[in-house]
């Protein structure tokens, strides 16, 4: 067991003193100026990775690790854990309503829980959101979802086994997010700000104002008619409304008046101290009693007196030290406010629970729910351009791979369905991969099908006919990730696996095997990174935008060979950004210079060449021949470029898409795009004529 050492500071006019410390006991404070925390301690048997915390009645929930926990707090300083449920990955946010706990897990997206029993929690549903599931809010049957760049997506959750999409709305960078009475506030990280949306009905939802924070965006608080935005650090100037050294640069918490719910009021900001380190992001406040509880990451946990919102007071600081760092705290990522205590969880350190002299939960009654829950974005194509395909369930096109004149589209909860391609243009349906399973990813590996099936794993298939799937190998999981999410061949024996926390080299010949061939990080993101292939017969690339990342798959082996460190290229690349084979020795990338994306080549020596501005949109590249197409999955882009001249590429056709496009393909010089929502679509225009060239065979 690892010995904490915790403490409390107390704050009086920004100077702080040491209280004392043990292992997972707190020594506080100063009660003399009113409602400051005692002392507190560690609950046993939660997973040191504590993420989110959430009350309901006697029941506190938390999300620790890849764990659901759940606690008795009728004794409100000694929480007994009751029940426990796996699965939950890389757990953000919670949230309980009723008898249901809603838990947001990044790239795996949202899952429900029955805690009707909270001794026994059931995993009812796992729901594949459109990116990130980093926030959550619910009310009623509809749940808010922030998803970082691509902003908020609205998912029906009346039938809490079969959630289902209803629309999304981008936004700068949503973290967090807080509704009451018909209205909704995201925190929005990068651009320092909230954006307002009109929730009142879901056939009109939309963003309505934004407005300045005092640093980067993230949780919200509602008490009354104030709301609460807790903001991070690394302000850009003009940003922070109190500047003084040492305070502000961007840490600490913005009060509005919301009286007018649309048009939010600034009434005052609160600064913490500076630190700047960058390694978690977690900043989220809980209000009650006149007292604002602010996460502040790595600084610890602010006691902000807000009985007078226009002059909000620090009166009291958490830290709980992180061996090895002599960072101020370890990672405070959440608090819940319980019965004369908070309950707090941190990373490392797990959950803690100290006392709070006359703080109780605080009601937060949410108001009407949205009216319409029973709207569906359409989606509508641009039957000018585009053939498209849709399954019959609800699901988004994520993935398509091309066997002649067959196409294997993978559609999320909607499985995977094997289409008929005409030469002609347009799909018709030839059958689907049975079991029901939800599949976000495939891929040809040789003449193998490998498909990524969510909770059910990784397959393997032969296929004796199109539409015959004849399973060959089956692996549940990757990298300790419970949700097969990525597969990309490398070569016709070999394939990477991802649950898009690691990746993972395995052989198709022993696809079941505990330890794969190679294992490597590079910034799993959501964007598909890895190139669709080899180059030179040896040397595969990823396109993380922290670095290239290098593969040696000569002689039937594999092993890392580069791993740059970021700025090792002489541009860089972004969350946007990707990599394509391009000719039989060389990559096209797509690349960041100077907030504009351009082109760029990359030999088989790792050099890449100098940047091509040709005005391109940021995408993921695919090419066929000269033909080259990128698609832009948060700004709902693809672009049709030729290279016949790779010095000097032309843009062919440029698409705005109702849906988000994943990486695509081509068929007889004919776009194919998994566009997300909208389907499965196809250029009714072909470019075959530009296919072929000698630049591009090279």
């Amino acid at each position: 067991m690892v010995d904490w050492q915790i403490f409390i500071c107390y704050h009086a006019d920004m100077r702080m003193f040491a209280c004392a410390f043990m292992s997972f006991v707190v020594f506080a404070g100063n009660a003399a100026s009113g409602g400051v925390l005692g002392q507190a301690r560690h609950v046993d048997g939660v997973n040191d990775r504590g993420m989110g915390a959430c009350l309901c009645g006697d029941t506190l929930y938390c999300i620790a690790g890849s764990e659901l926990y759940s606690l008795d707090v009728a004794e409100p300083l000694a929480p007994k854990i009751l029940g426990r449920i796996g699965g939950m990955d890389n757990a953000r946010q919670i949230v309980v309503q009723g008898k249901f706990v809603y838990v947001v897990s990044r790239e795996t997206g949202m899952r429900i829980v029955d805690a009707g029993d909270p001794r026994n929690l059931r995993l009812l549903s796992r729901y594949d959101s459109v990116e990130f599931a980093t926030g959550i809010e619910v009310v009623g049957g509809t749940a808010f979802l922030s998803e970082r760049i691509y902003g908020v997506e609205v998912v029906d959750v009346s039938n809490p086994e079969k959630p289902r999409h209803v629309c999304m709305r981008k936004t700068d960078e949503s973290q967090s997010c807080r509704y009451r009475d018909g209205w909704l506030y995201s925190g929005e990280w990068g651009s320092g700000k909230v954006t307002v949306f009109d929730a009142r009905d879901l056939k009109n939802f939309r963003a309505v104002r934004r407005i300045d924070l005092g640093g980067f965006g993230d949780g919200l608080d509602i008490d009354g008619d104030f709301l609460y935005c807790s903001t991070g650090h690394d302000a850009r100037n003009g940003r922070v409304r109190t500047v003084s050294d040492p305070v502000g640069a961007g840490r600490g918490m913005d009060v509005f008046s919301i009286a007018d719910p649309a048009n939010p009021k600034w009434v005052s900001r609160v600064d913490f101290p500076v630190f700047k380190p960058r390694n978690e992001d977690f900043w989220t406040p809980r209000v009650a009693n006149g007292f604002a509880f602010c996460c502040d990451s790595h600084n610890g946990l602010f006691l902000v007196d807000v009985r007078d919102p226009a002059n909000p007071k620090v009166v009291d600081r958490l830290c709980i030290a992180q061996p090895g760092r002599d960072w101020p705290s370890a990672a405070i990522s959440s608090v819940a406010v319980g019965k004369g205590c908070i309950y707090v969880t941190c990373s490392p350190g797990g959950l803690f629970v100290a006392p709070v002299e006359g703080v109780a939960p605080p009601p937060r009654p949410k108001g009407a729910p949205p009216a319409s829950p029973d709207f569906r974005e359409t989606y509508p194509t641009d039957d000018a351009s585009f053939h498209v395909y849709r399954p019959a369930a609800a699901g988004q096109a994520r993935a398509v791979c091309l066997r002649g004149d067959v196409a294997y589209a993978a559609f999320g909860d909607a499985g995977l369905h094997v289409l008929k391609v005409s030469p002609e243009g347009g799909f018709s349906k030839l059958g689907e991969l049975p079991g029901g399973r939800s599949v976000t990813d495939c891929c040809f590996a040789g003449d193998k099908l490998v498909t990524a099936e969510g909770l059910d794993g990784f397959a393997v298939y032969d296929l004796p006919a199109p539409a015959r799937f004849k399973e060959v190998a089956r692996r549940a999981r990757v990298d300790g990730g419970s949700v097969a999410f990525w597969c990309w061949p490398i070569d016709s024996d070999k394939v990477v696996l991802s649950a898009r926390g690691s990746y993972s080299v395995h052989s198709l010949a022993d696809f079941d095997a505990e330890k794969p061939l190679l294992k490597f990080c590079g910034m799993c993101q959501w964007d598909k990174y890895p190139a669709d292939g080899a180059i030179g017969g040896r040397y595969a690339v990823l396109h993380p935008y922290t670095g290239m990342i290098w593969l040696d798959v000569a002689a039937g082996g594999v092993k890392l060979v580069r791993n740059p460190k970021p700025g090792d290229e002489p541009v860089s690349g972004n969350q946007q950004c990707g990599v394509c084979r391009f000719g039989a020795d060389r990559y096209l990338c797509t690349v960041a210079v100077k907030g504009k994306c351009a082109f760029a080549f990359l030999d088989m020596d790792g050099k890449m060449s100098a940047p091509i501005s040709a005005g391109a949109s940021f995408g993921i590249p695919r090419a066929e021949g000269n033909l080259v197409l990128t698609t832009c999955r948060s700004g709902r882009k693809a672009s049709v470029w030729d290279f016949a001249d790779a010095s000097n590429p032309k843009l062919l056709r440029e698409y705005a898409l109702s849906g988000n496009p994943d990486a695509g393909t081509f068929y007889h010089g004919r776009a194919i795009i998994p566009a997300g929502h909208q389907g499965l679509v196809m250029e009714k225009h072909s470019f075959e004529n530009h296919r072929t060239s000698k630049e591009a065979k090279r």
